[in-house]
């Protein structure tokens, strides 16, 4: 279980520290600019309220009493002025494929419901939109195959709204010349990266599709597409 009593100037530094630059989606991606973060930084949950939100926001109400433990936890916003967390969990009593779970707690409220998601994979920033955006990844596996769908989501009050998505995954546990299969063995990876300008309110975002396989020689492909925010989607953008 992550300790929750950390010093608070402490983790004020630290969040300050991580915000020095634009952080894209993907991550080996950065572009250089500076913001700083808002203030004052919000206190760190206390551990005991969190999870007994956690409980009480449950999807499965039914058992309130259900085992979690945190594996890990960011702010997000929540519309423009709210300040939330989203929380990574295990569920150990769960099965392989539903062990792994996330929250969004909000403070003012001392409430958190669980989210259809396997995990909150960080906070994505753009000049003028600290904090607003977020990666959630759902997981799953069976039959030598793992798929994976990343979705890039804001919050207005408890509504997760998707502003786009991608699926994606391989199948490396049921490939190659000596499976029984004998099926080529496929990967494919996709990621999300924001761009943003601080002197206009135009968020677009570059997705970026990698491809290994397919055939004997195994041919790597990379393709990209650019989108940009409109409303509460993501769109394709023609042209250069």
């Amino acid at each position: 279980m992550m300790s929750m009593d950390r010093d608070n100037r402490l983790v004020a530094g630290a969040r300050r520290a991580l915000v020095i630059g634009l952080i894209a989606v993907g991550a080996a991606t950065s572009v250089t600019s500076a913001f700083a973060a808002p203030d004052p930084v919000p206190a760190w949950p206390n551990e005991s309220e969190l999870v007994t939100a956690m409980r009480a926001g449950l999807k499965d109400r039914t058992n309130k009493a259900e085992a979690l433990a945190i594996r890990g936890m960011h702010e997000v916003m929540v519309g423009k002025t709210e300040t939330a967390f989203l929380v990574s969990v295990w569920f150990p009593d769960r099965g392989r494929n539903f062990s792994a779970g996330a929250f969004l707690y909000r403070p003012a409220l001392k409430q958190a419901r669980e989210l259809d998601y396997s995990q909150s994979l960080g906070l994505r920033y753009v000049a003028g939109h600290y904090g607003e955006f977020s990666l959630l990844e759902n997981y799953g596996s069976g039959q030598g195959t793992e798929d994976f769908i990343h979705a890039l989501v804001r919050f207005k009050g408890w509504e997760t709204q998707v502003l786009h998505k991608a699926d994606f995954g391989n199948n490396l546990g049921t490939c190659g010349e000596f499976s029984p299969s004998a099926k080529p063995c496929e990967q494919t990876h996709v990621q999300f990266q924001l761009l943003g300008n601080s002197a206009s309110n135009i968020v677009e975002m570059i997705e970026v599709t990698t491809q290994l396989g397919g055939s004997p020689k195994e041919k790597l492909s990379v393709t990209s597409r650019r989108f940009r925010l409109d409303g509460n989607r993501f769109r394709p953008v023609k042209g250069p």
